[in-house]
C-alpha cells in the first residue's frame, strides 16, 4: 500500500498537539489554534515512498507486512536498490529479483519504504554500471542464498563496495556498521512517525506525553 499524508504539528498549552488535518481549536482549551500557538506550526512529512520514484537509492521495507500496519522493532527488514530508471534489484530466496517501475502498483511490497541513502546525479552512470555487473554475478543465484550470512543485506553490501562511493565505502565492510551508521537515523524516525499515526487512528489529534 502507497501511503503519503504528512502530519500537523503545534504546541499549545504548552504541549505538543498531532493530527493530520489542522484543528480549529486546542484540545486542551478550546481556544482557537490560531490564537496563542506556543511556536509556528510545523510539517512532518511522512517519510514512506514508493521505492520506483527514488533512482539510484538504497531502499529499505520490512520482510513480511508494511511499515505502518505491522512493523514492530523486533520486524525483518529487507534492503534493495534501485537503478536510474527506477528498476528495483533486489536479493533474496528466489534469487536476484528486478522489477521495471512500470510494473509497480500501489499495491506492491516497495510501495510503502524508506530511501535510506542516494548518490548525486554526477554518479547515477557509475551506479548503473556496477550494478549491472553485480547482477550478472552467479553469486547471487538462487541457491546461493542463504537468511543468515548471504542475504539481501550481503548483496547490497557488495555492490556498495564495488560502488566507491565515499560516504557508503566507508561502512558497508559490515552489516553492524553499515546499519549503525547508515539505516538507524531513518528507521529511529520512521518508528515516531508509524508510533503516531497509530494513536491517529482511533483519534483525530494526539497529545505527546512530556518526558
Amino acid at each position: 500500500m502507497y501511503y503519503s499524508r504528512d502530519l500537523m504539528c503545534v504546541r499549545h498549552c504548552n504541549q505538543t498537539i498531532f493530527s493530520y488535518d489542522i484543528l480549529p481549536q486546542c484540545p486542551l482549551c478550546t481556544k482557537s489554534l490560531g490564537e496563542n500557538l506556543d511556536s509556528i506550526p510545523i510539517t512532518l512529512p511522512c517519510p514512506f515512498v514508493r521505492a520506483s520514484q527514488y533512482p539510484c537509492s538504497i531502499v529499505l521495507r520490512p520482510s513480511v507486512g508494511d511499515f505502518l500496519s505491522s512493523f514492530q522493532n523486533q520486524t525483518n527488514l529487507h534492503i534493495g536498490l534501485t537503478s536510474s530508471n527506477g528498476t528495483i534489484v533486489e536479493f533474496d530466496a528466489n534469487g536476484l529479483t528486478k522489477i521495471p517501475p512500470k510494473s509497480n502498483t500501489p499495491t506492491d511490497d516497495w510501495g510503502q519504504c524508506l530511501v535510506i541513502a542516494r548518490v548525486p546525479e554526477p554518479w547515477y552512470d557509475r551506479w548503473d554500471e556496477v550494478l549491472e555487473m553485480i547482477s550478472c554475478d552467479p553469486t547471487w543465484k538462487k541457491e546461493m542464498y542463504q537468511e543468515d550470512t548471504h542475504n539481501c543485506y550481503a548483496f547490497v553490501l557488495s555492490f556498495l563496495s564495488a560502488l566507491e562511493y565515499g560516504e557508503f565505502y566507508n561502512f558497508c565492510h559490515d552489516k553492524l556498521s553499515f546499519s549503525k551508521q547508515i539505516i538507524a537515523s531513518k528507521t529511529q524516525s520512521a518508528a515516531e512517525y508509524i508510533t503516531i499515526h497509530r494513536k491517529l487512528q482511533t483519534r483525530n489529534y494526539f497529545i505527546e506525553e512530556q518526558g
